[in-house]
């Protein structure tokens, strides 16, 4: 593999393709489930699997960069392994998230069920979607009267909502008026016809995966998945959507009345609550790492290999060790690393690239992340929009183990002494 080709790999942002056979990178994927403590894509794939007939909802939750989006993407392809036919959308390709809504949501499913129904061709008696379709048209004053089919009339509308702030507000302001009735109605029929024509070709069933709803705020989570959930169900398929962790504060009881409670993909357990090292983690963590590196080595021979890529396995741990378990974090030092020099990487640059990455991250600590650091670090473990602020900028990092839930930092001791 060639140093650009390590580059690119080793970008955080770069995604595994695991949905399609095509573009399945397996040699990129490691599964990290027993780090984790929990094999979360199993127990989602066993709930829509021990329910063939009757439609599942689940929502899945976790830090951003814990995994979700390539955890939902090894179920997409598992899930065809077993004979369903899976639907997988970045809901922020179609949406502006910022400002989303459940109509618009549903719109988007509906979108891609439909697309998928017309793509093989059969005819389609439907009912209430063009009287939903007409509907939401009329409203934002849409024409379509040289479009010829339901999908790409849908996808107007879409386009329409995403262009227009204005005729997003108009749409939101007549979800509770007679176009939620037919959307529900043009849902249910959609999918139903859809699962039909799916078992009678010999598939299980349909599932949708909606990912990137974990970066809602907390009010627009309460508004979709809380008062708007019951809607979220209509869909006669099994559905999951991502959810935000911010509202899974044990404080906050908003939306327990409102359904299952969601599915939690953990951190890695990289260190106990004294810091000794799982060695399970660690050695998952190098199989990252050097998957990125030598993607054609079978996971036994990488380690063969590690000269290669590391001038010793010791410097490799503390790469590892140096995320802490957040794999975004991982991958950028990788890259920095791989920025300064061509494999083998040393110890010296490794250091470099932390010293630096060390000296920005403290110029960001102000007054007030230094006391809620305090605050995190010697108070009960509580997922306050404080504490997520500092996850998100790595100045915090959540670990867990059997018990309980814990924070620790880098920057700081629990006697507020600050490196």
């Amino acid at each position: 593999m060639s140093n650009l080709e390590s580059l690119h790999a080793c970008n955080p942002s770069f995604v595994i393709g695991l949905q399609k056979e095509a573009d399945y990178k397996a040699d990129y994927y490691v599964d990290l489930a027993v780090g984790r403590g929990e094999n979360v894509v199993k127990r989602m794939r066993r709930a829509i699997a021990l329910s063939p007939n009757k439609p599942t909802y689940q929502l899945l939750s976790g830090h951003i960069g814990s995994g979700k989006s390539t955890e939902l993407l090894r179920l997409n392809r598992e899930l065809e392994q077993q004979g369903f036919v899976v639907i997988y959308c970045e809901a922020d390709e179609y949406l502006q998230i910022d400002d989303v809504d459940v109509t618009e949501i549903w719109l988007v499913i509906l979108k891609l069920i439909v697309q998928r129904l017309e793509y093989t061709g059969e005819s389609l008696s439907l009912v209430y979607l063009p009287n939903a379709i007409a509907e939401i048209e009329k409203r934002l004053r849409i024409s379509s009267v040289v479009i010829s089919t339901y999908g790409l009339r849908l996808q107007k509308i879409l386009q329409a909502l995403q262009d227009n702030h204005q005729n997003r507000r108009q749409l939101h302001h007549h979800l509770e008026t007679r176009l939620t009735n037919l959307l529900i109605l043009a849902i249910e029929e959609v999918t139903k016809i859809k699962v039909d024509r799916l078992k009678q070709n010999g598939k299980k069933g349909l599932v949708v995966l909606v990912d990137n709803l974990d970066r809602l705020s907390i009010n627009q989570a309460e508004m979709i998945f809380g008062k708007g959930g019951k809607y979220l169900r209509q869909f006669q398929c099994h559905t999951i959507y991502t959810f935000p962790l911010l509202a899974l504060a044990p404080d906050d009881n908003r939306f327990q009345q409102y359904g299952p409670a969601p599915i939690l993909l953990p951190n890695l357990q990289l260190r106990d609550r004294i810091g000794n090292v799982n060695p399970e983690s660690l050695s998952l963590l190098r199989q990252l790492v050097l998957a990125r590196m030598l993607p054609n080595l079978a996971p036994e021979k990488r380690l063969e290999q590690v000269a290669d890529c590391f001038d010793n396995l010791e410097t490799l741990d503390k790469l590892c060790l140096a995320s802490h378990g957040h794999l975004p974090y991982l991958l950028s030092l990788l890259q920095g690393c791989l920025r300064s020099q061509d494999p083998p990487i040393d110890l010296e640059t490794l250091n470099r690239v932390l010293e630096c990455d060390r000296t920005m991250r403290l110029s960001t600590v102000r007054d007030c992340d230094r006391e809620a650091l305090q605050k995190c670090l010697t108070q009960e473990h509580s997922l306050t929009p404080e504490a997520l602020n500092l996850c998100r900028r790595l100045l915090l990092f959540e670990h867990h183990d059997d018990q309980s839930y814990w924070f620790s930092s880098p920057y700081a001791t629990k006697n507020e002494e600050y490196i």
